[in-house]
């Protein structure tokens, strides 16, 4: 893929980035608003990257040849063939960016026009204000609250369900 800007380029994961990325996931500012829990392994990192399917489309972004963020696009099966769930995260002093929002461009240009997607969701936690914001501004609105959907910081949280239609 060519560079988004300047010197962010973003590229399709590798095994390489299970490091980086394995670090990413578990750092304050990030592992809040993800499913990544404090005690995933590394090996955990890479096993889930060896078993990406061909439905899986990981890709990251890259500055000054360092990983700084993965976003993800897993499209659906069957009579679900037509949708993807999609997932993005930031490293934390590279939030504010506009990092995400070249991640989750990458990936809708793929849903759109290699992958003809009709379909593209996502959850976010209803406190997280900032990423609503961006989904809002790719397109996406609110389905619906999913109560009590997340443990995150010895509490139980809720989930925006957000999807974008084509």
């Amino acid at each position: 893929m060519a560079p988004a800007s300047n010197d962010l380029i973003i590229r399709p994961v590798s095994l390489q980035d299970a490091p980086a990325l394995w670090t990413i996931a578990r750092q304050q500012g990030v592992i809040e608003t993800t499913m990544a829990l404090p005690s995933m392994r590394l090996e955990q990192r890479i096993e889930s990257l060896q078993n990406l399917s061909e439905n899986d489309h990981y890709l990251v972004a890259e500055k000054a040849a360092q990983v700084v963020g993965l976003a993800g696009l897993t499209v659906g099966t069957g009579r679900l063939r037509h949708s993807g769930s999609l997932f993005v995260y930031v490293a934390a002093e590279y939030q504010g960016q506009g990092i995400g929002t070249q991640l989750i461009r990458a990936l809708l240009d793929l849903a759109d026009q290699w992958l003809m997607l009709h379909r593209v969701e996502l959850t976010v936690l209803t406190e997280n204000e900032g990423a609503r914001r961006l989904y809002e501004r790719l397109g996406f609105v609110i389905e619906g609250c999913r109560k009590m959907s997340v443990i995150s910081q010895g509490e139980l949280k809720d989930e925006w369900l957000m999807a974008r239609y084509r």
